[in-house]
């Protein structure tokens, strides 16, 4: 893994855009992020500059699903439009030509999260948005819609930036240390919800879809599924109780 072609962190700034971040003082305190976690995995030994190859999480790896839908399985996590979807992996048959593929690695989040029971800044994830300029956003759960969403950090603020990361066998992604994804089929009209004022642990569940007529080339959004109920309460709010939703595993792949 090449550090550098990642985040862009040389002799202690930071050579790409990063709209990762909100202020100028934000660009440094991301490449000091990223220089502390790979100072940390040195296991403070040893002396000399940091190798960032020893730290895992901060390889860069995209993300293909695995499902028990034949129809979302081997998908790939794409970005549009502040929003993570999945399409297909070939990008002569995507639903959404523009889409950015993700390409991420995982990084501490700046500020301890309000409305949350953390007391440390948690890992947070963040992805390119764009081939050129190679931009960085954080990765987040919306705390209204449940939506998976992308942006910088005042964007991601108020909302569920972290914990992330991966399962005990390194292969999938998770969220407040459990897989709780899933794809809802979309509607053209943006859902919000209510925003909670605290949130807690989410409980856990053998892996469901709901059932719903089928539609050709179907537009998936990716969704947190907080209070594992395949977004039953969200999709009664939305006014779409029968909107087909899939439970998802978004599997890591390095990038070589």
């Amino acid at each position: 893994m090449d550090l550098l072609g990642i985040v862009g962190v040389a002799a202690g700034s930071v050579a790409i855009p990063l709209a990762a971040v909100s202020t100028a003082t934000s660009v440094a305190s991301i490449s000091q992020g990223a220089s502390a976690q790979q100072a940390g995995s040195q296991g403070g030994g040893g002396g000399g500059a940091p190798d960032p190859k020893n730290d895992p999480r901060l390889a860069k790896f995209s993300l293909r699903v695995r499902s028990e839908d034949a129809e979302l399985h081997s998908k790939i996590v794409v970005l549009r439009d502040g929003r993570l979807w999945l399409d297909d992996s070939d990008p002569s048959h995507r639903a959404l030509p523009s889409a950015h593929p993700f390409a991420g690695f995982f990084i501490e989040y700046p500020v301890v999260p309000p409305n949350s029971e953390l007391t440390a800044k948690p890992r947070g994830l963040v992805s390119t948005i764009a081939a050129d300029p190679p931009e960085l956003n954080w990765v987040y759960a919306d705390a209204d819609t449940l939506q998976l969403r992308y942006g910088n950090k005042t964007a991601s603020q108020g909302h569920v930036p972290g914990p992330w990361d991966w399962t005990d066998d390194e292969q999938a992604l998770v969220l407040e240390e459990w897989e709780g994804f899933v794809a809802m089929e979309e509607e053209e009209e943006e859902p919000r919800r209510k925003r909670r004022e605290t949130r807690s642990a989410p409980s856990r569940s053998t892996s469901r879809v709901t059932a719903s007529s089928r539609k050709e080339d179907p537009l998936w959004g990716l969704y947190y599924d907080e209070e594992d109920d395949l977004l039953e309460g969200l999709r009664r709010e939305l006014g779409r109780p029968n909107a087909r939703v899939v439970e998802v595993s978004l599997e890591r792949r390095i990038s070589r």
